[in-house]
């Protein structure tokens, strides 16, 4: 994990809950805190190099994203993995990111289409490099690029909590599930169909893209439970182990 320094500077001073915050973030996103897995404030504090308060203000911040949950009397638990709530943020991506598409053709300049190329071409880096989670952020920014060509503010402010929430509490799972070279076949199509300003083909690009993967991803995570839940079942009894 990249060390938080703990001179970093929020709103024009040091905003230690920022810090703890941003290094529980990173945690998440690398697995370093698993899904189900009960959180240590001291041994927190300890390694983001912060006191405890900082650590449940923190904490507070992602139990409002619906990263963790608070149990009476037992403390903060990272939520498990929830393949519905996945489905939902991407149906709601898709409606968001489609909606806003014809803003982003009437404002569409060379400068605009040179962006998203470097977008483009920074994921295709990542997936020849097999970099799972450089894939996941730069799947994030080529998406973001696209929608920020609209400039359409507050869709953009709903966008990136879509994200945040996706790489907080799914990063795993996103990675496990990879379908890298589908994705770039897929983006290299959303990125021809702005070129050529065909708004009806860009719609459909981005729609078909967004509903593809929450299909995978789905069905993917579905396929993991039954295996888990399989393996538990016939795991052998101590009786069998005995004979």
């Amino acid at each position: 994990m990249v060390p938080i320094k703990k001179d970093k500077m929020v709103g024009g001073r040091t905003d230690l809950a920022h810090i703890a915050y941003m290094g529980m973030r990173e945690m998440l996103m690398y697995n370093e805190i698993m899904p189900g897995q009960k959180i240590k404030y001291q041994d927190l504090a300890d390694r983001l190099g912060v006191s405890i308060t900082p650590v449940i203000h923190a904490l507070k911040w992602l139990e409002f994203k619906n990263v963790v949950r608070y149990e009476h009397n037992k403390g903060y638990y990272v939520n498990e993995s929830n393949p519905d709530e996945i489905a939902e943020i991407y149906e709601t991506r898709a409606v968001l990111e489609v909606a806003i598409l014809p803003k982003t053709i009437a404002n569409l300049n060379d400068a605009g289409i040179e962006r998203l190329r470097d977008a483009l071409e920074g994921f295709r880096e990542k997936v020849k490099k097999e970099d799972y989670y450089g894939r996941l952020i730069s799947d994030m920014k080529f998406h973001y690029t696209l929608a920020s060509l609209s400039q359409s503010h507050i869709q953009l402010r709903i966008l990136e909590e879509l994200f945040d929430l996706l790489f907080l509490r799914y990063s795993h799972n996103l990675v496990i599930t990879s379908i890298s070279e589908t994705s770039l076949r897929e983006h290299e199509q959303i990125f021809d169909s702005l070129v050529s300003r065909n708004l009806e083909d860009l719609q459909q690009a981005v729609s078909n893209h967004l509903v593809n993967v929450k299909n995978h991803i789905v069905e993917s995570l579905e396929r993991i439970s039954v295996k888990q839940r399989e393996s538990v079942f016939d795991f052998p009894s101590l009786e069998r182990t005995k004979q």
